[in-house]
């Protein structure tokens, strides 16, 4: 396509942009989409010469087990990994999930402390541990 024709089309987007920018969307204020109890907040201020908007988002509690150590590890490991990363993880023994918390601690800068670090092991070894060979694989970490 030639530059000039280019040009063009880039001007006549740009044009249509500013001329949609400004408008008021037609958002619904009925609307349930998006909300986990099937009840929305105004998206709008109640100020009409306002220009910040506001908006609700739900609060989902991540899909984990019960087990020791479950605060700790949604505290402290959701905010990096997705509970489905974790739980899809193979079945590893007390040494091999010690070693991988204090990895993720020591190594990545997970802000947890030496006592977290056992409770989450606990709780990682009660939802998917494999009984324990004394000794964690080649290639793991604190060897």
């Amino acid at each position: 396509m030639a530059p000039r024709i280019k040009n063009v089309f880039l001007s006549l987007g740009l044009a249509a942009l500013a001329a949609g920018c400004g408008h008021s969307s037609n958002i619904s204020k009925e609307s349930a989409h998006g909300s986990a109890n099937g009840k929305t907040e105004s998206m709008l201020d109640s100020k009409p010469d306002n220009p910040v908007h506001t908006i609700v988002m739900p609060h989902y509690e991540p899909l984990l087990p019960p087990g020791p150590g479950r605060d700790e590890f949604a505290t402290a490991c959701v905010v990096c990994h997705s509970t489905r990363y974790i739980t899809m993880q193979p079945r590893f023994s007390r040494t091999t999930w010690l070693s991988e918390v204090n990895k993720m601690k020591d190594v990545y800068g997970a802000h947890i402390s030496d006592e977290q670090v056992l409770r989450i092991t606990d709780y990682l070894v009660s939802i998917n541990g494999k009984p324990d060979s004394g000794q964690a694989p080649k290639g793991t970490y604190g060897e």
